[in-house]
Protein backbone atom coordinates (compact mmCIF):
# COMPACT_ATOMS: atom_id res chain seq x y z
CA UNK A 1 0.00 0.00 0.00
CA UNK A 2 1.32 3.32 -0.92
CA UNK A 3 1.54 6.21 1.37
CA UNK A 4 -1.31 7.98 -0.38
CA UNK A 5 -3.44 4.85 -0.15
CA UNK A 6 -2.62 4.52 3.52
CA UNK A 7 -3.56 8.13 4.20
CA UNK A 8 -6.74 7.70 2.23
CA UNK A 9 -7.55 4.48 4.09
CA UNK A 10 -6.88 6.17 7.41
CA UNK A 11 -9.02 9.15 6.45
CA UNK A 12 -11.88 6.84 5.43
CA UNK A 13 -11.54 4.89 8.63
CA UNK A 14 -11.44 8.12 10.64
CA UNK A 15 -14.48 9.42 8.74
CA UNK A 16 -16.31 6.13 9.33
CA UNK A 17 -15.40 6.23 13.01
CA UNK A 18 -16.47 9.87 13.26
CA UNK A 19 -19.76 9.00 11.55
CA UNK A 20 -20.21 6.09 13.96
CA UNK A 21 -19.45 8.36 16.94
CA UNK A 22 -21.89 10.98 15.62
CA UNK A 23 -24.54 8.29 15.00
CA UNK A 24 -24.00 6.91 18.50
CA UNK A 25 -24.15 10.46 19.95
CA UNK A 26 -27.37 11.16 18.01
CA UNK A 27 -28.87 7.84 19.20
CA UNK A 28 -27.84 8.58 22.80
CA UNK A 29 -29.29 12.09 22.52
CA UNK A 30 -32.54 10.60 21.19
CA UNK A 31 -32.61 8.10 24.08
CA UNK A 32 -31.97 10.93 26.56
CA UNK A 33 -34.71 13.09 24.98
CA UNK A 34 -37.13 10.14 25.12
CA UNK A 35 -36.23 9.40 28.77
CA UNK A 36 -36.60 13.10 29.63
CA UNK A 37 -39.95 13.28 27.81
CA UNK A 38 -41.15 10.17 29.64
CA UNK A 39 -40.01 11.60 32.96
CA UNK A 40 -41.73 14.93 32.20
CA UNK A 41 -44.92 13.03 31.25
CA UNK A 42 -44.78 10.98 34.46
CA UNK A 43 -44.31 14.15 36.49
CA UNK A 44 -47.17 15.83 34.56
CA UNK A 45 -49.46 12.85 35.27
CA UNK A 46 -48.43 12.79 38.94
CA UNK A 47 -48.94 16.55 39.21
CA UNK A 48 -52.33 16.29 37.49
CA UNK A 49 -53.33 13.53 39.94
CA UNK A 50 -52.21 15.58 42.95
CA UNK A 51 -53.95 18.64 41.53
CA UNK A 52 -57.11 16.58 40.91
CA UNK A 53 -56.98 15.16 44.44
CA UNK A 54 -56.44 18.64 45.89
CA UNK A 55 -59.30 20.02 43.81
CA UNK A 56 -61.54 17.12 44.90
CA UNK A 57 -60.69 17.76 48.56
CA UNK A 58 -61.35 21.48 48.13
CA UNK A 59 -64.61 20.73 46.33
CA UNK A 60 -65.65 18.27 49.04
CA UNK A 61 -64.78 20.77 51.79
CA UNK A 62 -66.68 23.56 50.01
CA UNK A 63 -69.69 21.29 49.47
CA UNK A 64 -69.65 20.16 53.10
CA UNK A 65 -69.44 23.79 54.26
CA UNK A 66 -72.30 24.80 51.97
CA UNK A 67 -74.41 21.91 53.24
CA UNK A 68 -73.62 22.87 56.85
CA UNK A 69 -74.61 26.48 56.16
CA UNK A 70 -77.79 25.34 54.43
CA UNK A 71 -78.65 23.15 57.46
CA UNK A 72 -77.97 26.08 59.78
CA UNK A 73 -80.19 28.35 57.67
CA UNK A 74 -82.96 25.73 57.54
CA UNK A 75 -82.68 25.19 61.29
CA UNK A 76 -82.76 28.93 62.01
CA UNK A 77 -85.71 29.35 59.67
CA UNK A 78 -87.56 26.43 61.29
CA UNK A 79 -86.91 27.87 64.76
CA UNK A 80 -88.09 31.33 63.68
CA UNK A 81 -91.14 29.82 61.99
CA UNK A 82 -91.87 27.71 65.07
CA UNK A 83 -91.65 30.77 67.32
CA UNK A 84 -93.90 32.75 65.01
CA UNK A 85 -96.43 29.93 64.82
CA UNK A 86 -96.35 29.53 68.61
CA UNK A 87 -97.04 33.25 69.02
CA UNK A 88 -99.95 33.01 66.58
CA UNK A 89 -101.31 29.97 68.40
CA UNK A 90 -101.12 31.80 71.73
CA UNK A 91 -103.11 34.69 70.25
CA UNK A 92 -105.73 32.23 68.99
CA UNK A 93 -106.27 30.96 72.56
CA UNK A 94 -108.06 34.23 73.43
CA UNK A 95 -110.56 33.63 70.65
CA UNK A 96 -111.05 30.03 71.75
CA UNK A 97 -111.81 31.21 75.27
CA UNK A 98 -114.27 33.86 74.02
CA UNK A 99 -116.29 31.27 72.10
CA UNK A 100 -116.60 28.79 74.99
CA UNK A 101 -116.10 30.71 78.24
CA UNK A 102 -118.28 28.88 80.73
CA UNK A 103 -117.95 25.40 79.26
CA UNK A 104 -114.17 25.73 78.92
CA UNK A 105 -113.70 26.83 82.53
CA UNK A 106 -115.93 24.07 83.90
CA UNK A 107 -114.24 21.40 81.78
CA UNK A 108 -110.71 22.39 82.79
CA UNK A 109 -111.63 22.93 86.45
CA UNK A 110 -113.36 19.53 86.47
CA UNK A 111 -110.09 17.85 85.44
CA UNK A 112 -108.33 18.93 88.65
CA UNK A 113 -107.80 16.21 91.23
CA UNK A 114 -109.91 16.48 94.40
CA UNK A 115 -107.82 18.61 96.78
CA UNK A 116 -108.31 21.50 99.16
CA UNK A 117 -107.04 24.14 96.74
CA UNK A 118 -105.82 27.21 98.58
CA UNK A 119 -105.04 29.49 95.64
CA UNK A 120 -106.56 29.62 92.15
CA UNK A 121 -105.45 31.92 89.31
CA UNK A 122 -107.76 32.44 86.34
CA UNK A 123 -108.49 34.88 83.56
CA UNK A 124 -110.14 37.95 85.15
CA UNK A 125 -113.39 37.16 83.29
CA UNK A 126 -113.52 33.76 85.03
CA UNK A 127 -113.06 35.09 88.58
CA UNK A 128 -116.79 34.86 89.49
CA UNK A 129 -116.96 31.23 88.25
CA UNK A 130 -113.75 30.36 90.13
CA UNK A 131 -115.04 31.87 93.38
CA UNK A 132 -118.22 29.87 93.04
CA UNK A 133 -116.40 26.61 92.17
CA UNK A 134 -113.60 27.06 94.80
CA UNK A 135 -115.19 28.99 97.71
CA UNK A 136 -112.42 28.07 100.17
CA UNK A 137 -109.59 29.29 97.86
CA UNK A 138 -108.06 32.68 97.23
CA UNK A 139 -108.99 33.52 93.63
CA UNK A 140 -106.73 35.83 91.62
CA UNK A 141 -107.25 37.21 88.14
CA UNK A 142 -104.30 36.90 85.79
CA UNK A 143 -104.62 38.45 82.33
CA UNK A 144 -101.82 36.18 81.02
CA UNK A 145 -104.18 33.22 81.37
CA UNK A 146 -106.50 33.08 78.38
CA UNK A 147 -108.51 30.14 79.69
CA UNK A 148 -108.36 27.48 82.36
CA UNK A 149 -106.71 27.83 85.73
CA UNK A 150 -103.60 27.41 87.83
CA UNK A 151 -104.16 26.06 91.33
CA UNK A 152 -102.03 25.47 94.43
CA UNK A 153 -102.55 23.55 97.63
CA UNK A 154 -100.63 22.91 100.84
CA UNK A 155 -98.75 26.20 100.72
CA UNK A 156 -97.64 25.65 97.14
CA UNK A 157 -96.43 22.07 97.60
CA UNK A 158 -98.78 20.88 94.87
CA UNK A 159 -99.29 23.06 91.83
CA UNK A 160 -101.39 22.27 88.80
CA UNK A 161 -101.49 24.38 85.65
CA UNK A 162 -104.49 23.44 83.55
CA UNK A 163 -104.51 26.51 81.34
CA UNK A 164 -104.83 26.70 77.60
CA UNK A 165 -101.28 28.06 77.52
CA UNK A 166 -99.95 25.05 79.48
CA UNK A 167 -101.82 22.65 77.24
CA UNK A 168 -100.47 24.37 74.13
CA UNK A 169 -96.91 24.25 75.52
CA UNK A 170 -97.30 20.53 76.25
CA UNK A 171 -98.76 19.70 72.84
CA UNK A 172 -96.52 22.06 70.85
CA UNK A 173 -93.62 19.64 70.20
CA UNK A 174 -96.12 17.22 68.64
CA UNK A 175 -98.05 19.91 66.75
CA UNK A 176 -95.15 21.88 65.26
CA UNK A 177 -93.72 19.28 62.82
CA UNK A 178 -97.16 18.74 61.29
CA UNK A 179 -97.78 22.48 61.00
CA UNK A 180 -94.42 23.05 59.31
CA UNK A 181 -94.97 20.11 56.95
CA UNK A 182 -98.38 21.51 56.01
CA UNK A 183 -96.96 24.98 55.41
CA UNK A 184 -94.08 23.63 53.33
CA UNK A 185 -96.48 21.50 51.29
CA UNK A 186 -98.85 24.42 50.73
CA UNK A 187 -96.03 26.81 49.83
CA UNK A 188 -94.51 24.32 47.35
CA UNK A 189 -97.95 23.88 45.75
CA UNK A 190 -98.04 27.63 45.10
CA UNK A 191 -94.52 27.99 43.71
CA UNK A 192 -94.08 29.37 40.24
CA UNK A 193 -92.61 26.90 37.76
CA UNK A 194 -88.92 27.45 37.09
Amino acid sequence: MSRAGLIESLQRKAADEATAVWDEARAEAARQRLAAAQQVEQQRVALAQRLGATAARADHAATAEAERRARDIRTSAAIALGERLYGLALRELRGLRERRQERLFETLAGELPARAWQKVRVNPADEPRARQRFPQATVEGDARISGGLESETENGRIRVSNTLEARLATAWPDLLPGLIATLVSESSDHQLPT
